[in-house]
């Protein structure tokens, strides 16, 4: 790598979105570095594990099921805590946690079985996109897709594996990684010659994997939960699985690259403005909200700040 593209400042969806919803947040987690020391085992290894395992089902040419890499990638990690000698009820909590995950990736194997619509380019990819401001380069944005694959059309794709506690789907059309996320992938692909310059780029496939003990009735070729007798149920459950694309016009991927080089010039401009001293950090912003003590890592240290 050149000098000056090693010098560049690196940006990241996270980080962006981070910025966005709170000054202090990126702050703290992007520019100093800090992280939560312990580990609660809740839903965040929760959609971690299943993350590692689904990259392992779909690049794995053996016909494995995602319930066994889940198993693996599950068991690993506790037994790496037992031997750090984690706090019982904390490896109780990730017991528990292992057992919810084993219900939902057994759900998946039966719901997708092979996934015969879905054949695997690669999976976590790192890719790297140059912003550039009046055709200067400025930053370098990465990002890694969690799979990139064609469907039986010949169509490329990529797919993003969500694990949530509720399924939303209205505000996808503009989520901010979405669109962003579409347009550098397809033209870093691209220049990677990862996918050729015939292929058509559809857009991205939303994987999701609600939280929740899947409902043991027999289901039908169109996801129809079934009575004993064969019958469609009049009771349908709330689904687990839904699989929802997003495509964006050649307008809209343009649209998002501007929106994209405005917000990434940004942070990198506000960066230096810190790293010069012209911005002390007890001064940078902060968005307060309902949902802070419950979503934010660093909500305890901004209340120690204000006092």
């Amino acid at each position: 790598m050149p000098a000056h593209v090693a010098d560049l400042p690196l940006i990241r969806s996270h980080e962006r979105i981070d910025y966005k919803r709170c000054p202090k947040k990126w702050f703290w987690k992007w520019r100093m570095g800090l992280t939560p020391k312990a580990q609660t085992f809740g839903a965040l290894e929760l959609g971690t594990w299943i993350h590692e395992a689904l990259a392992q089902r779909y690049t794995n040419k053996r016909k494995i099921g995602l319930r066994v890499w889940f198993d693996g990638v599950s068991s690993v990690a506790i037994s790496a805590a037992m031997q750090s000698n984690v706090p019982q009820h904390l490896l109780d909590a990730a017991e528990e946690i292992q057992l919810l995950g084993a219900a939902m990736t057994t759900a998946y194997d039966k719901r997708y079985g092979d996934d015969p619509d879905v054949h695997v380019i690669d999976a976590e990819v790192p890719l790297e996109f140059e912003i550039t401001d009046n055709g200067k380069v400025v930053a370098l944005h990465k990002l890694k897709p969690d799979l990139i694959y064609t469907n039986n059309n010949g169509d490329v794709w990529l797919m993003e594996h969500k694990t949530a506690k509720q399924i939303r789907l209205e505000h996808l059309i503009i989520d901010d990684q979405a669109r962003p996320y579409v347009a550098m992938a397809e033209l870093a692909l691209r220049k990677a010659g990862i996918i050729r310059p015939e292929q058509k780029f559809r857009g991205i496939m939303y994987n999701f994997l609600r939280k929740a003990l899947p409902d043991e009735r027999e289901y039908d070729a169109s996801g129809k939960a079934l009575n004993k007798n064969g019958t469609v149920s009049k009771r349908q459950p709330t689904p687990v699985f839904v699989r929802h694309p997003i495509e964006l016009t050649r307008i809209a991927k343009l649209i998002a690259l501007r929106r994209l080089q405005r917000e990434v010039s940004e942070i990198a401009t506000y960066t230096q403005f810190i790293r010069d001293g012209a911005e002390k950090p007890e001064w940078i912003g902060k968005t307060p909200h309902s949902s802070c003590p419950k979503s934010c890592q660093f909500f305890t240290m901004c209340v120690a700040e204000d006092q």
